[in-house]
């Protein structure tokens, strides 16, 4: 047997394959909660002038943090949304400040 035949194929993967769906740059959700925001601004509060730019002012702050957001991990949201429903599971930590935990010895001394 050769080395040849031990080696693995090589195959290229499109780039598309593993980089995440953004749309306007950043996750589909935020996408759907900012339209839902902005719609409820202007059409439940009402189509005012003030509402407009409220929501022109909603939609350029909030996308504009999260496509900042976006930039660093690209499922960072979803990723928070996710650790709510988890932190019963997790207990509780101690302090920045407080002392570390007394090492314990992982064999039993016979003496």
């Amino acid at each position: 047997m050769s080395n040849e035949a031990l080696t693995p194929a090589a195959h290229v993967i499109h780039a598309s394959l593993v980089r995440p769906a953004l749309y306007a740059g950043v996750e589909p959700a935020v996408v759907m909660v900012e339209a839902s925001v902005a719609f409820a601004l202007v059409f439940v509060v009402g189509f005012h002038v003030a509402t407009l730019l409220f929501a022109l002012f909603w939609l350029t702050a909030v996308h504009s943090t999260m496509v900042w957001v976006a930039k660093q991990d690209s499922q960072m949201s979803t990723l928070y949304v996710r650790s709510l429903f988890a932190q019963d599971y997790y207990p509780a930590h101690a302090g920045v400040q407080a002392a570390p935990a007394a090492v314990r010895s992982s064999v039993p001394s016979w003496g």
